[in-house]
């Protein structure tokens, strides 16, 4: 059995005295210390379904198991990041990752946990703007923390929902790279579930990209495993024929959704070149 197994998971909303499915027959499995990215459209319920990994939200049924339990409410090794920060507004970015340490880690001593909030902060650039408060950060500072947060308590999980799509190209450039440090330093074992609209952000962080069909009633395709050495770059994404052959892999699945239950024939031009594939992204 993998480290999680998602197995059958549906989810539905009421509202206005109407049913709405976002999820239907959800299957998933990660294997320890793997990073795996699901990618799918805007509105395919991609944060829905990371909120039920995280324990965050029920499913309506099926089951969600980390290490051979069920999931019941948040695992306690697990860390969320989410797009929108979450910090603690009348707190410093010290105190807010000390205070998820201390959550973690209760039998620490006070001076041990500042220790290991500062450590974190210093590894994503912020040194200097610990005794900040997070409406004196910019966007990208603020998720500077939040990610520092996440490692700072040592976590076994990671579930990343969307956490740079907010941030402007530079910046999420720059944060990816951090996230791709972190997730390969000495004493960092994480298993990463990480959803994303982005496939460039996929390629360069992932063992395993899962594409996502579209809504109503959304479920998972079948992995499609990332064989290109790291450390990545974007430039090795654009030229690597490795990185090439896995875009388009990904590209095309996606594609299939988008025309499934449609009339009229499906495409069937393999796509050959990135240039190609982000032609087709743009379109999904």
């Amino acid at each position: 059995m993998a480290f999680v197994e998602v197995r059958n998971v549906s989810k539905s909303f009421a509202s206005a005295g109407k049913v709405r499915d976002v999820l239907s027959g959800v299957c998933l499995s990660v294997e320890e210390r793997e990073f795996v990215s699901i990618v799918g459209s805007t509105g395919s319920g991609k944060s829905t379904l990371i909120s039920i990994l995280a324990g965050l939200l029920r499913p309506d049924a099926g089951t969600v198991t980390v290490g051979g339990e069920n999931v019941q409410g948040i695992h306690p090794h697990a860390s969320v990041v989410f797009q929108n920060y979450s910090l603690l507004p009348w707190f410093s970015a010290l105190e807010n990752v000390r205070l998820a340490v201390q959550a973690a880690f209760p039998d620490w001593q006070r001076a041990r946990q500042v220790e290991q909030a500062q450590r974190y902060l210093e590894t994503v650039g912020l040194g200097g703007a610990v005794q900040k408060r997070p409406g004196q950060l910019s966007g990208g500072m603020r998720q500077r923390v939040a990610i520092a947060r996440a490692f700072a308590t040592n976590p076994r999980l990671l579930f990343l929902d969307e956490p740079f799509s907010a941030l402007d190209a530079l910046t999420r450039a720059t944060l990816q790279q951090v996230l791709a440090q972190l997730c390969t330093e000495a004493g960092n074992s994480a298993t990463v579930i990480m959803i994303t609209n982005n496939l460039d952000e996929a390629l360069l962080l992932s063992d395993q990209i899962v594409p996502m069909t579209r809504g109503p009633r959304s479920k998972l395709g079948t992995p499609i495993p990332v064989r290109l050495p790291r450390p990545r770059t974007d430039a090795q994404l654009l030229h690597d024929p490795t990185a090439v052959r896995t875009r388009a892999e990904v590209v095309e699945r996606l594609a299939e959704f988008v025309h499934e239950g449609q009339s009229g024939p499906r495409p069937t031009a393999k796509i050959r070149s990135v240039a190609e594939a982000k032609a087709v992204e743009e379109q999904l």
